[in-house]
């Protein structure tokens, strides 16, 4: 009887352990929770109030903008800052009313000098395209066949005949092989238009003249004043 009663003294021994031990870490951990949150409340209120240089320099900031209130879409207020209108500064006035260098007048007076072998060159083509445009020009075709003695006749003539009706001018003959034929040209002409207006007239004595381009003699080309006409005797 006695061992019975032993053996029932341990359940309920354990059972108040247990349930002692519960309460105490309970308790432990509300003390804990409670520490914790009175550290947060110490820290945030720390850290949440302004000191007087933050004071200070919210005030600065307050007089330096606008606050604006206004609504949006969802009728909700919105808060604008709009900065103001600084005091102009004495020193920028002062450089805005000293005079400033134009760059388009600089750029407008700036004289680019060219190397002198540049200009050298530059000359020399342009020298060499005048010399070239006055050896380019036309002339009037009087004979093209495989006798050379007929283009000797043709253009003695020739001469002959224009002294007597072309007046105002007096071509030259030239003579001269390009294969296959001899060919016998007369005149110098830069303007196609003269040449060919020259052409009509000598076409009376000799019906197969026509305008061709070929190299001429500068000095040889009648002057525009000229008159070239057909004249009878």
């Amino acid at each position: 009887m006695r061992n019975s009663l032993y053996n029932n003294r341990i359940p309920l021994f354990s059972f108040k352990t247990s349930y002692f031990l519960v309460l105490l870490v309970l308790s432990i951990s509300l003390m804990t929770c409670s520490a914790a949150e009175n550290i947060q409340e110490n820290v945030t209120i720390q850290s949440v109030k302004p000191t007087a240089k933050d004071e200070e320099m919210s005030q600065g900031a307050q007089e330096e903008f606008f606050i604006i209130e206004s609504t949006d879409i969802n009728n909700l207020t919105v808060v604008n800052a709009v900065p103001q209108h600084s005091k102009p500064n004495t020193n920028e006035l002062e450089l805005q009313d000293t005079l400033l260098l134009n760059w388009s007048d600089f750029y407008a007076n700036l004289r680019l000098e060219i190397p002198d072998e540049l200009s050298l060159n530059s000359e020399l083509e342009s020298t060499e395209a005048v010399e070239r445009n006055l050896y380019e020009g036309f002339r009037i075709q009087i004979y093209s066949g495989p006798s050379p003695s007929i283009a000797d006749t043709v253009a003695k003539l020739f001469r002959t005949w224009s002294i007597q009706y072309i007046a105002g001018y007096s071509p030259e003959t030239y003579t001269f092989f390009k294969a296959p034929y001899y060919r016998v040209h007369v005149g110098d002409f830069h303007d196609r238009t003269r040449a060919y207006s020259t052409s009509q007239i000598i076409k009376r004595q000799f019906p197969d003249a026509w305008v061709v381009y070929d190299r001429v003699v500068p000095w040889n080309v009648p002057a525009d004043s000229v008159f070239i006409r057909f004249q009878r005797n």
